[in-house]
């Protein structure tokens, strides 16, 4: 169990409030059973004086104080010592307690109380001293009566006086805590929700600070990575527009000014006429190319691309491959090595979909490649994969560059005219084909040395 998570907290908490509410039952129930018990000794006590009392009352009017063996046996009757005192607080008759003697009575604000009290008895010092006044002739006075409590009862009468007030301060530090807690809790809580609707209002970025960690801590850091993750998504999503919009903008303008042209007369004859239209035709094959390559793209990305699961001859394919490209090659004065170097040839994936693989890997070497040049398509076997090789004699690509050559649109040069560069999606489209069919493509490249690309796929008998 993590201490710093929020289950942990709430484990302790509880057991802090059962802990709490087990103590103050515990002390209500032995103060009160404590409590009753003193009150009932004390009312027996207070009766049996106040009979005393009653039963010596018109002697002492009368001005006679019993004998001493007279307070010594109604002393014994009810089993504590007890005397007479005078308006002056002299003893004139009884036994006082063992502890006390009559100057320290007179000095000490506990017997001073208790001949103060308006009621009839006092609790303290371990005792109950119960006070019942009379008349000693035409003088008043008092007689008393003081109950030494035993050790037990000492002790409870001692928990009954001073547990109110670790009760008031438990309750008030209970109280301190659970705000404490409660307003970390829901100031974490808040920062969270506020970053929300900060964000939810279009300050994409807008981030939380809680990133503890306890549960909350994670949630903050899920809801930062997420606003990040939003964030590069409508950044992405603004550069993706932007490009389609440039991609479709120069085609679109040169089939409306040839067009505009040829209504115009300006074809002096059929072979302009011709030279035209091939343009026009052109323009749209390549519009047309695009519009494929961005719902190939977006299909990859959602995932719902339909992939078939199919037995794949690759040398097959690549031989296939080579003849399709021969007249690229012719017209750009570039030469094929065509090698196979293993007799297992077979994989599980889309035909179709690896002929389009192919397509733009032996485009991409065939426009990059420069004049009198090699250019290398060779399939190898390696443990348990079969792997397809595209390799160029190009001028290569930076090593700064080769992890961003995988994003949509991208172009290593910027300078080149979007006719001969392509529409930057086909190795985004590439990659996300070959994953798709359970490969995986990578790419070396040296400044100057060409660039060669790899498939690894698991082959099949």
């Amino acid at each position: 169990m993590k201490t710093h998570s929020i289950f942990f907290r709430q484990v302790i908490s509880h057991i802090t409030v059962i802990i709490f509410i087990a103590l103050t039952l515990t002390g209500s129930i032995i103060y009160f059973v404590y409590k009753g018990n003193l009150m009932e000794k004390e009312g027996e006590l207070n009766q049996r004086v106040t009979n005393i009392a009653s039963s010596f009352g018109e002697e002492l009017k009368s001005g006679r104080i019993p004998t001493m063996r007279e307070w010594q046996l109604v002393s014994n009757s009810i089993g504590t010592p007890m005397w007479l005192e005078d308006a002056d607080g002299r003893v004139l008759r009884g036994q006082l307690p063992p502890e006390y003697n009559t100057e320290t009575m007179r000095s000490d604000n506990f017997w001073q109380s208790v001949r103060s009290q308006g009621r009839l008895s006092f609790v303290g010092r371990g005792a109950i001293a119960v006070s019942v006044p009379v008349l000693i002739g035409e003088r008043p006075g008092i007689i008393v009566a003081y109950y030494t409590l035993n050790s037990n009862q000492y002790i409870l009468e001692r928990l009954a006086r001073f547990y109110v007030y670790p009760f008031i301060v438990g309750i008030i530090a209970a109280i301190f805590l659970g705000m404490l807690l409660s307003r970390k809790l829901t100031r974490s809580i808040g920062d969270i929700a506020n970053a929300a609707v900060r964000f939810s209002a279009g300050d994409y970025t807008s981030r939380t600070s809680t990133v503890g960690k306890d549960e909350i801590g994670a949630l903050g850091q899920t809801f930062n990575a997420m606003a990040e993750s939003i964030f590069h998504t409508q950044q992405t999503r603004r550069e993706f527009f932007a490009n389609i919009s440039h991609e479709l903008k120069t085609p679109l303008s040169c089939v409306k000014v040839t067009t505009e042209a040829l209504l115009d007369g300006i074809a002096e004859d059929e072979e302009d006429q011709s030279r035209y239209l091939k343009r026009i035709l052109d323009e749209t094959n390549r519009m047309s190319r695009l519009v494929y390559d961005i719902m190939d793209s977006e299909q990859l990305e959602s995932g719902k691309m339909r992939i078939k699961q199919e037995k794949i001859d690759l040398a097959a394919l690549l031989m296939c491959q080579a003849d399709k490209v021969e007249p690229q090659l012719h017209k750009k004065n570039v030469r094929l090595n065509l090698q196979i170097y293993t007799d297992k040839h077979c994989v599980i994936g889309d035909s179709g979909r690896f002929e389009q693989v192919l397509d733009n890997l032996m485009s991409n070497a065939i426009r990059y490649a420069p004049k009198n040049s090699l250019i290398g398509l060779a399939l190898t076997k390696e443990n348990a994969y079969l792997e397809v090789s595209v390799s160029d004699q190009g001028k290569g690509i930076a090593d700064e560059e080769l992890p961003m050559i995988w994003e949509r649109f991208y172009r290593e040069d910027k300078s080149r005219d979007r006719s001969s560069g392509g529409s930057g999606l086909g190795l985004s489209i590439t990659r996300g084909l070959v994953e798709a069919m359970g490969g995986e493509i990578t790419v070396q490249s040296k400044k100057g040395e060409g660039t060669t690309f790899k498939i690894r796929i698991r082959w099949v008998e």
